[in-house]
């Protein structure tokens, strides 16, 4: 079993939900609300922009990652401001 947590911009959530429905993941934890900032970012003043942000927490068969993955990999790593999404996995001992 692996976690996968996503971080990503509001625009980008309904992306997240419909990659995670197609690979028949259910039961994973949705945060909106919440403010991101694009890695390396900063503006003149010195302030990192920020945006309107979500988080995906999901526990996901280690089978399905790369298949998650795959499909939102086009929108990772490209922050200059927003869209942005930042994918992490990790190994998971247990779900309880």
């Amino acid at each position: 079993m692996k976690q996968l947590t996503i971080l990503c911009s509001s625009d980008l959530a309904d992306e997240v939900r419909s990659t995670l429905n197609i690979a028949g993941v259910h039961g994973f934890l949705q945060l909106p609300n919440a403010v991101g900032n694009a890695p390396g970012a900063a503006a003149e003043h010195g302030r990192v922009p920020r945006w309107e942000a979500e988080m995906f927490v999901v526990p996901v068969p280690a089978d399905i990652v790369d298949q998650v993955v795959a499909r939102l990999r086009a929108y990772a790593d490209k922050c200059d401001v927003e869209p942005c999404m930042r994918i992490l996995v990790s190994s998971l001992d247990a779900v309880y």
